[in-house]
């Protein structure tokens, strides 16, 4: 039987600061959802490759630094700048001021 996608309701567009983190825990699963300076939003796993947490870390453009490894992360697939490293990604959408997270 195929997975269906879950569409989440994470909150109105004002309850997210430009240019912070916002952790979100959904069942086991810790995500780190940015609104970025363009007003865009990214969501990421909460969690480096080395198991740190990525919410608080500073995001500059489409970037996220993690502050315990001094890595890049790009935000819009997860690669990690230093290495063959990825960090999971979700799809995040803006509707009707509104912001959703999609897990497949």
């Amino acid at each position: 039987m195929p997975v269906q996608a879950v569409k989440i309701n994470l909150g109105k567009v004002r309850d997210f600061t430009k240019g912070t983190g916002t952790k979100v825990d959904l069942l086991k699963l810790s995500i780190a959802v940015f609104r970025l300076s363009d007003g865009t939003f990214r969501a990421i796993h909460n969690r480096c490759p080395r198991g740190e947490e990525l919410v608080n870390g500073v995001v500059l453009k489409e970037y996220l630094f993690c502050e315990y490894h001094d890595c890049e992360i790009h935000l819009s697939n997860g690669k990690v700048e230093a290495g063959n490293e990825v960090v999971e990604t979700f799809l995040v959408e803006v509707d009707k001021g509104f912001v959703y997270l999609t897990l497949e």
